[in-house]
């Protein structure tokens, strides 16, 4: 039990931010710093809160409290699009908007799991599923994934799942297309999952916020294929439009699940402020040009910075981040290579720390490539081989 002065063993078990160790490394670097480690844009979004004409509409449609679930426009709008391109069943009493995905997350987590269950975790994964997981005192548990898919064509996806069951287990979190390595998860891949859940019991929470950023291949929905009345799927428009700062997502799923959502999302932020979410539903409406031409320019810096970075990586199907096995230069270190991500934050690069995507990634590192523009991101990527070939 917490009693003062001591606090919760929730918020004791969630790690620090990822980048701490390393902006004490930057302070020593005096030029212009090229960040690398966080999932961004340097494109602009389709539409900018001065396109939605804030000035016309009436004071109450702009500072009133919106509906705790969303405004309907935008609500109706999404279950129209999950039903047609996601093929999703879902109606608007399946969908909930919420501050971004990582809200969505936590809202879905809560929903879904009790103290001292386990939640598997498609490995490597989005870092702050584990500490949204432990601060609902639930259980992550690090499953090899993605890359044993993609690098061993015998391996068993259900048996890797398999072997990770105990009683305790009460669901699976997958990301498609990856975050961090890129992986786009294939029919096949997907049934495995669903598979392994029914047989099980089991919880799908569906991260899909990459939807829109495929290169080889096809994004599908796992709900889609069978397991829509165990799964919540997630989706950003941080992510797909461009609108980060609005911090506007939504998840999607079952009514009955989705009024459990409903009530986490009422308690933590009530409601999603209307005009934000006002931008995010002409992005949807409009943003299909915007969306092809990021997809293209994204494929094409993906190639360039993929050919010219000095570390081995695969070529990622999807999303926005090449995953760089830096293993060769850590070799030895205990922990992993963040004497090498401190080196190349002396030189004003920085990039992600692979630990918390799965602790046998520590001697990999994210690298975003579409977070600055071209000329920043090759001369990031010049640097980076520079500390590279020096050590």
């Amino acid at each position: 039990m917490a009693q003062f002065p001591r606090l919760s063993a929730a918020a004791e078990a969630m790690p620090l931010s990822i980048f701490a160790r390393l902006y004490e490394r930057l302070a020593r670097f005096s030029g212009d710093v090229i960040p690398l480690q966080i999932g961004d844009t340097y494109l602009g979004p389709p539409v900018k809160l001065q396109d939605i004409g804030f000035e016309r509409l009436d004071d109450k449609e702009l500072y009133a409290y919106a509906p705790p679930q969303g405004w309907g426009p935008l609500v109706e709008c999404i279950a129209a699009k999950v039903r047609t391109r996601n093929k999703i069943p879902v109606e608007p009493g399946g969908v909930q908007i919420t501050c971004g995905a990582t809200h969505g997350l936590t809202c879905a987590v809560g929903a879904m799991l009790d103290p001292g269950d386990e939640m598997i975790l498609l490995t490597p994964h989005w870092p702050l599923i584990k500490g949204i997981a432990q601060s609902r005192s639930v259980v992550p548990v690090e499953v090899p994934y993605t890359l044993i898919l993609r690098d061993d064509p015998g391996a068993d996806p259900v048996a890797l799942l398999e072997a990770a069951i105990t009683p305790r287990t009460a669901a699976i979190y997958l990301c498609t297309p990856n975050n961090p390595d890129g992986v786009v998860l294939t029919e096949a891949d997907l049934r495995a999952v669903a598979e392994v859940a029914e047989r099980h019991d089991l919880w799908i929470l569906a991260d899909e916020v990459y939807e829109d950023y495929v290169y080889e291949g096809a994004h599908r929905s796992i709900a889609a294929l069978g397991a829509h009345d165990r799964t919540i799927t997630v989706y950003s428009f941080s992510k797909s439009h461009a609108q980060a700062g609005l911090r506007v997502g939504y998840a999607v799923g079952p009514a009955p699940v989705m009024a459990a959502v409903r009530k986490m999302a009422n308690h933590s932020v009530y409601n999603v402020p209307q005009a934000l979410q006002r931008a995010s539903l002409v992005a949807l409406e409009r943003g299909d040009d915007f969306l092809s031409g990021a997809r293209t320019r994204y494929r094409r810096i993906r190639d360039l910075a993929h050919g010219r970075i000095g570390a081995p990586a695969r070529l990622p199907e999807g999303g926005t981040y090449l995953f760089l096995d830096l293993r060769r230069w850590s070799a030895g270190s205990d922990c992993g290579c963040l004497p090498l991500l401190e080196r190349l934050a002396e030189a004003g690069v920085l990039l992600a720390p692979g630990g918390p995507f799965g602790e046998v990634y520590a001697g990999w590192a994210r690298l975003c490539y579409t977070a600055v523009d071209e000329g920043r991101l090759l001369e990031g990527i010049e640097r980076l081989n520079h500390v590279l070939a020096t050590g």
